[in-house]
């Protein structure tokens, strides 16, 4: 299998020859074939490699492949043909190769995919925006019952609240009681002010005008 999906000029070939409607397929069937086999990245395996992990030492066994040489151009271009439009057919026959190949062929994928006769990407939004979605044209797999029932079971898990270690809740516990106290206090002080302000009124107290002289005192400047 790696040799027949290494030769580059034959995945050019083939991808070159797909129609617009097909070819937003299997760029769509590369996409999620690469996804599930989770091949990793470049980026990944030289920072391992700086580590002192290469990726020969987790390489897994291939068993024989099929001696491709002995078919023809048009058989081998027929089978990737077929291989790259059923995602079944790519995600067994990538599957089946060791990480170091997979990584080869996700790489190659990478390059050759700009020969596909894809829209672009502004006409795929607009496209979208109307409801033309990537389903409609028969590109994407008709989501399952199953599946969307994993998708929110996810979305569930994340959305659980994560436990709070010691200190935080510690921390928290202290917070909340020092609020409770300031409204204790507040409340305290808003009783003692209205109480105070129930109390009867002395003379003292009156709002007597300054211009008017109290009786009280006229009477007692008149004994004296």
């Amino acid at each position: 299998m790696y040799k027949l999906f290494s030769n580059a000029t034959n995945l050019k070939s083939v991808f070159g020859s797909y129609n617009t409607l097909d070819a937003l397929k299997v760029k769509y069937n590369i996409q999620q074939v690469v996804q599930r086999l989770q091949i990793p990245s470049r980026a990944l395996l030289e920072h391992m490699e700086q580590e002192g992990i290469a990726l020969k030492d987790i390489d897994q066994q291939v068993n024989s492949e099929t001696d491709w040489s002995l078919m023809s151009e048009t058989v081998l271009k027929s089978h990737l043909r077929a291989a790259f439009l059923d995602e079944t057919k790519l995600y067994d026959a990538l599957s089946a190769l060791s990480l170091s190949q997979q990584v080869d062929i996700r790489d190659l994928l990478q390059v050759v995919m700009g020969y596909l006769p894809v829209p672009s990407d502004t006409l795929l939004r607009r496209m979208e925006a109307e409801g033309l979605t990537l389903a409609k044209l028969g590109v994407e797999k008709p989501r399952s019952k199953v599946d969307e029932i994993r998708e929110k079971l996810g979305a569930l898990t994340q959305q659980q609240p994560k436990p709070a270690d010691a200190s935080t809740s510690d921390n928290n516990d202290a917070l909340a009681g020092l609020k409770q106290r300031i409204a204790q206090l507040k409340q305290q002080s808003a009783g003692a002010q209205q109480a105070k302000q129930e109390l009867p009124a002395t003379d003292e107290q009156e709002n007597i005008p300054h211009n008017v002289v109290p009786l009280a005192l006229v009477q007692e400047k008149l004994k004296a």
